[in-house]
Parts: C-alpha cells; structure tokens; sequence
C-alpha cells in the first residue's frame, strides 16, 4: 500500500513551489523591466544622433535638386562628400547600436573556440596601420616569445580591442605612439594599450564606461563620437569573466588594460 504524504507537508511542498516560482517570475520581472528601460534609452540616443546627418542629407539634397544645372563641379563634389559623410557616419551610429543591442540580449551566447590570441592583436593592428599612419602615429607591440592561446570569441574580443585601440587613436595627438603590451600572468593574460594623448580627467574617469558617456563629443579630427565603443568592450570582457580598466590623467594620455582568463 503506497503511503500517503501527511497533508501539512504537502502543503509545506506546495508553497515552497509556488514561492520559487514567484521569486522566477520576479526575476523575469526586473529582467523584462530593465530591457524596456535600454531600449528606451537607446531609441532616444538614436533619434538625437541621427537628427542632425538625415536633416544634412535632406537640405543638401533639396539643394541640389532645386539648382542641379547651376552646380559647378567643385561645388557639386563638395556638398556630395558632405552627404557621404553624413550618412558614413550614420550607417556606423545604426551598426554600433546593432552590437550594442545583440551582446545586451539575455540569449546571446559566446561562440568560443581556442585561438592564437597573439597572432589575433597582430592581424588587428596591421589593419589599423593606415588609420594610425594619418596621424603619424607608431604602433609600438611588445609580445611574449611564445605564442599565446586562449579559449574565447575571436570576434567579440576583436570588437573589444578594435574599440579601445580606436579610442587610443581618437584621441591620440600627431607624431605620438601607442604602445601594445601584452603579459601572461598566471591565471589571466592582460593586454595594456597605452597613448600619449589628451588624457581624461578624474571627474570623467570613472564614467568612461558607462553607455553613451562622452567625453569629448569630437576628436580633434572632427570626428563625432557617441559613447558605446568602450561600453561594447567592457560588456565583452565580462562576458568572457575578464575585466578592463583605464587610468589617466589630462593631458598626460590613458592607459587601458583588458584582462582575460586562461581557462
């Protein structure tokens, strides 16, 4: 004969079911609350920045349409490269939110494999050597002897590094150097890029970070800047159960560290 469970104690059972399942309903709760609130946020920084170049386009545009036969090439090719770089920059605000949003999805997951982590910051850097040479800046890497391996996604840790080498460059003044060094520890691998540039102050420092915080909203190339690059990198690296950090000082350059695990 099967025993029967006493009715204070299935009671007991059943409340503690129905707590667990009110504390995950909680937890979806918050979770679904906070995903609204970025979104929100995030539509309202793409409608800020996005105001100003569609609003170029569009009068630019108008103007050429409304005087087309009056337009010498000098002029014509002036206000289309002004439209180009409009919408360049556009196009690249519309792909930074893009990564921004997948890597905050609660589904995305890392698509780790075991790569050659020093021969990944060397192919990196030669791509950006045109970028660094227009400002004559050198890229000076210091690497261990031996290679280094390390179990991560190759692509995410490429987009962290790409944002932080390209803030360096940003930010960089002419005729300077950034320097790349890379140290196995024990249990972690760290990556330092230091540059000599414009620094940050103590007030922005601990702020760098954080979503849609700028600094300087233009480079001294004129270049416009809306503060996700360094917020992608840091969410990348603890991702990965790494961590990044930056020390500075105004006018004295900034020296980044990503710090990853070996295993």
């Amino acid at each position: 004969m099967k025993s029967e469970k006493k009715p204070d104690k299935y009671t007991q059972e059943l409340e503690e079911k129905i707590f667990d399942l009110s504390l995950k309903i909680k937890n979806k709760s918050n979770e679904f609350n906070t995903a609204i609130e970025i979104n929100s946020k995030i539509l309202s920084k793409l409608t800020h920045n996005l105001k100003n170049p569609v609003g170029v386009i569009f009068s630019f545009s108008e103007m050429m349409l409304e005087d087309l036969e009056g337009y010498s090439h000098e002029k014509l090719e002036k206000h289309l490269q002004i439209i180009k770089n409009s919408a360049t920059f556009s196009l690249a605000l519309l792909d930074t939110i893009s990564k921004y949003t997948r890597i905050q999805s609660p589904n995305f997951v890392l698509k780790s494999q075991r790569i050659n982590y020093t021969e990944l910051l060397s192919t990196l850097i030669n791509e950006l050597e045109l970028e660094s040479s227009k400002k004559n800046i050198d890229m000076v890497v210091k690497l261990p002897k031996n290679d280094i391996f390390l179990t991560v996604d190759g692509a995410e840790i490429t987009q962290a590094l790409t944002a932080i080498l390209k803030n360096a460059l940003r930010y960089s003044n002419e005729n300077s150097i950034i320097t790349i060094t890379v140290s196995e520890l024990e249990n972690i691998v760290e990556t330092t890029i230091t540059d000599q540039g414009i620094g940050i102050s103590e007030t922005d420092l601990p702020n760098i970070f954080e979503e849609f915080y700028v600094v300087n909203t233009y480079s001294a190339d004129k270049q416009k800047c809306v503060g996700l690059g360094l917020a992608i990198a840091r969410k990348i690296a603890e991702l990965h159960n790494g961590k990044i950090s930056a020390k500075s000082a105004l006018n004295k350059g900034t020296r980044f560290k990503l710090s990853l695990p070996k295993n």
